[in-house]
């Protein structure tokens, strides 16, 4: 079970790395180097 909390944890800090990475991204092409990035992640 604190494995699956941690496991958690760690997911929605990547996920607002990714976000803010996102957000950030200067160029519509880097977004879409983000958004490929975020899509083959896998847990």
């Amino acid at each position: 079970m604190i494995d699956r909390i941690r496991r958690r944890r760690v997911i929605s800090r990547e996920n607002r790395a990714l976000e803010r990475a996102w957000q950030s991204a200067p160029t519509q092409s880097m977004r879409d180097e983000i958004a490929i990035f975020a899509q083959r992640r896998f847990y």
